[in-house]
């Protein structure tokens, strides 16, 4: 009886311990198995930290050479300007690809670039340099005739709504709240009736974009008039480098924009190189015109109105567009910024 007892007692304990070596076995791979996991949880951690870190690094380098874009640019300008009395087209810092394109800057590569239409041909090209805000007109100094002539032309909108949009403008900006035309533009009492009610300003325009809170104005309408309009400046536009469109706003004919812009061109009717005319000053405009092609007195008598009024020879501030890529190219990064002749910003956007 003992023994059999004894022998249960053996095969109980047996089975016990295979038991425990089972559940033993069972936790072991369970911890393995967790184990497991929380490696690869940790080393994808790991990598996403060492990717994160890399690209913050990638990021300070494309950071250090956008803020580096405007030295380089002021830099080429003043050399550009240095002995000039006024500013044009043929000037390097118009269009000078061996100074402007593929500036090598830290670890990266910075290129200066616009895109420019050809006066003469009507063909979009890509030149490499800056583009001077006074061959624009001034959003906060144009009239409702000159405001109105640039939405015609630049829009190709009817003259209701050219006037419509022109008074809008003006309305938004002037530090009164009567309309300037009875229907069509708009004041505070248009703005707060609206689904997110704010006010006119009733000043200044700061920033191109803010003439997306204007009535009529809209994403698209405002990249069509981006390279027409700016905010800086006294409100006259440098002839040297104004475009047809904005001559054509400022109140000339077509005939005279066209002679001057022939003027300009030089003997191979192409802009922006050596062999290009200036006007020096502004009085110098009709005269030089008048010695290119005879006018007739009423075309003089006009063109020394818009001369007078409208028409300079120089340019204060300058719009500087950059893209910017490290060595590898993976990344890149974009600016766009203004500033004036002694390297003051006063505009940066970066993207």
């Amino acid at each position: 009886m003992e023994t059999r007892y004894l022998n249960s007692a053996r095969q109980s304990i047996s089975q016990l311990q295979a038991s425990c070596r089972g559940s033993i076995l069972i936790i072991s791979l369970w911890s393995i198995s967790l184990l497991s996991v929380f490696s690869v949880i940790l080393a994808y951690g790991v990598r996403q930290e060492a990717m994160l870190v890399k690209r913050l690094d990638e990021n300070d380098k494309l950071s250090f050479i956008l803020d580096s874009a405007p030295h380089k640019a002021l830099i080429e300008l003043k050399n550009a300007l240095e002995g000039t009395v006024c500013d044009c087209l043929k000037d390097a810092w118009n269009n000078d690809p061996a100074a402007f394109k593929g500036v090598e800057i830290g670890d990266g590569v910075i290129d200066f670039f616009y895109d420019h239409i050809d006066e003469n041909s009507g063909s979009l090209e890509a030149r490499y340099g800056i583009v001077d805000e006074n061959r624009k007109i001034n959003i906060n100094k144009a009239n409702n005739q000159v405001l109105e002539r640039l939405f015609q032309l630049a829009l190709g909108f009817n003259e209701m709504d050219s006037q419509e949009l022109a008074a809008s403008i003006i309305d938004w900006r002037d530090a009164d709240s009567m309309l300037s035309i009875p229907v069509g533009s708009a004041e505070t009492s248009y703005y707060t009736n609206s689904a997110y009610p704010y006010e006119a300003k009733n000043a200044d325009i700061e920033s191109l974009d803010e003439l997306l809170l204007v009535k009529g104005i809209t994403p698209d309408i405002l990249e069509k008039l981006r390279n027409y309009i700016t905010i800086y400046g006294e409100g006259k536009v440098n002839v040297n480098t104004a475009s047809k469109t904005v001559l054509l706003a400022l109140g000339l004919n077509k005939d005279m924009a066209d002679r001057i812009i022939s003027f300009r061109s030089g003997s191979d009717k192409v802009e922006g190189t050596v062999d290009d005319n200036i006007f020096e000053t502004a009085a110098d405009v009709p005269v030089r015109i008048n010695e290119f092609v005879r006018l007739s007195e009423s075309d003089l008598a006009a063109l020394n109105t818009v001369t007078e009024f409208y028409l300079d020879t120089l340019s204060e501030s300058f719009m500087v567009r950059c893209e910017a890529h490290l060595n590898d190219k993976k990344y890149t990064a974009r600016l766009v910024c203004v500033m004036d002749k002694k390297g003051k910003i006063l505009y940066w956007q970066e993207s």
